[in-house]
C-alpha cells in the first residue's frame, strides 16, 4: 500500500461536482470542462498551495514553420506541477483566466497552420524561471467588475511572477505586474501578506 499527501481545496470540490453532472447528463463528452474562475475558488486554491514547491510547468504553444512565437505570444495553455498536487491547466479565455484540475493533453498537428506542441518550459520562458522555487504567497488579479479572475501574481521565494490573460491575450512578466495590465485590472490582496501591490 502507497500513502501519498493529498490536499483537497474549495476548487477541487467544484471541479469534481462539475464533472459529476455532466456525466449524470450524458454531456461529459459533447462539451469540454474549461475551468473555474470565481476569485474565491482561486483564492481558495491559492491559499492551499502556498508553502509549495513547483516541481514542473508544461507548455502548450504555437509552431509554425518549424518555428515557435515569443514566449506569452506563442503560449496557449501551461500546466504547473506543484508538489503532491494534482497537475493545474492554465487557459485564457478573453480577460478571464481560468483553472482546471487536467493532465496535459499530446501535441498535435493543425495541417497548414502549424502544430501545437506540448512540452516542458525551457529556458529562459518566463514560466520556465521559477520551477524548483517555493511559492511564499499569492494573489488574485481581478477584471474590472471583481466578478472573475483574469490572473495571477505568484509570489515565490526566488521572485515574482505574473500570469494573465487580457484581451485573449498572455501575459507573463518577472516581477510586479505591468502597467498595461494594472491599468484593466486589480491586484486584490495577498493570501499570506494581506497588502496590495502598488498600482500605477
Amino acid at each position: 500500500m502507497a500513502v501519498t499527501e493529498v490536499d483537497t481545496g474549495v476548487g477541487d470540490v467544484y471541479e469534481a461536482t462539475a464533472r459529476a453532472v455532466w456525466q449524470s447528463l450524458s454531456a461529459a463528452n459533447q462539451r469540454l470542462y474549461v475551468g473555474f474562475s470565481d476569485p474565491r475558488m482561486v483564492t481558495a486554491w491559492l491559499r492551499t498551495m502556498v508553502g509549495w514547491r513547483l516541481d514542473q510547468v508544461t507548455e502548450a504553444r504555437h509552431w509554425h514553420a518549424e518555428q515557435r512565437g515569443p514566449d506569452a505570444e506563442g503560449l496557449l495553455h501551461a500546466w504547473l506541477f506543484f508538489d503532491h498536487a494534482l497537475p493545474i491547466r492554465v487557459h485564457g479565455r478573453g480577460d478571464q483566466f481560468l483553472l482546471a484540475v487536467e493532465d496535459p493533453y499530446d501535441s498535435y498537428d493543425m495541417g497548414p497552420y502549424g502544430q501545437t506542441e506540448v512540452g516542458p518550459a525551457q529556458h529562459p520562458d518566463v514560466l520556465a524561471r521559477l520551477i524548483g522555487a517555493r511559492l511564499a504567497d499569492g494573489a488574485v488579479i481581478l477584471d474590472h467588475h471583481g466578478e472573475d479572475s483574469c490572473g495571477l501574481v505568484l509570489r515565490f521565494d526566488t521572485g515574482d511572477l505574473t500570469i494573465a490573460t487580457l484581451a485573449d491575450e498572455w501575459i507573463l512578466a518577472a516581477g510586479t505586474p505591468p502597467a498595461a495590465l494594472t491599468r484593466q485590472c486589480t491586484v486584490g490582496s495577498f493570501v499570506r501578506g494581506g497588502h496590495r501591490l502598488v498600482q500605477e
